[in-house]
């Protein structure tokens, strides 16, 4: 990979996702629910009737929660204990996307992982001698995965479809580098 430091913040920019999604749901959910209690304290302080319920009743609520049934206090934490669970793995995952950045002379390119899929499955179908509809392969985040579905009365050799996936994703500079596995499926086809 180029070293400059204008194609490395690109290939970040392509192959990692932001969490600005998130963050702004998350925005307008407070922005709603600050704007509905400003709403109903100011309605309470003018003499209204509330929308929904009014301040002071909220408040006698949430205060008198501790004596409700221990089932819904129960149900009520295990929601927000999920919810809170659900951000922090959102805000520590590496947000990933499906692609790969890789380095020419002058230049960088981003590739995306499907690209690569199928570029080994035709590598396989062709080392292997069989139909490229029979070859499965999926891209993980440091592995490819390629599976051979047998055609009945034709041998299939491994070793080959191996050699040739290796030899390609060796000719590949994208990172992160993959690593490989070939296997043949349990299931097989009807030759004709």
């Amino acid at each position: 990979m180029s070293s400059s430091p204008l194609y490395r913040r690109i290939v970040r920019r392509e192959t990692h996702s932001s969490r600005s999604g998130i963050a702004i749901t998350l925005a307008i959910v407070l922005i709603v629910v600050l704007a509905w209690i400003g709403t109903e304290s100011v309605l309470a302080a003018i003499g209204q009737s509330p929308l929904l319920v009014a301040p002071a009743d909220a408040a006698g609520a949430v205060l008198g929660a501790a004596g409700g049934p221990v089932g819904v206090l129960t149900a009520i934490g295990v929601v927000v204990a999920i919810v809170g669970v659900v951000l922090i793995a959102v805000s520590l995952a590496p947000g990933r996307r499906g692609r790969r950045g890789g380095a020419s002379q002058r230049t960088v390119a981003v590739v995306d992982d499907r690209v690569i899929a199928r570029s080994l499955a035709r590598t396989a179908s062709y080392a292997g001698d069989v139909d490229p509809d029979q070859v499965s392969v999926s891209v993980g985040k440091r592995s490819a995965v390629i599976e051979v579905t047998r055609t009945s009365g034709r041998s299939t050799d491994l070793r080959s479809i191996d050699e040739a996936v290796r030899d390609e994703l060796d000719a590949y500079d994208y990172t992160p580098a993959l690593r490989h596995k070939v296997r043949l499926s349990k299931k097989g086809t009807v030759g004709a």
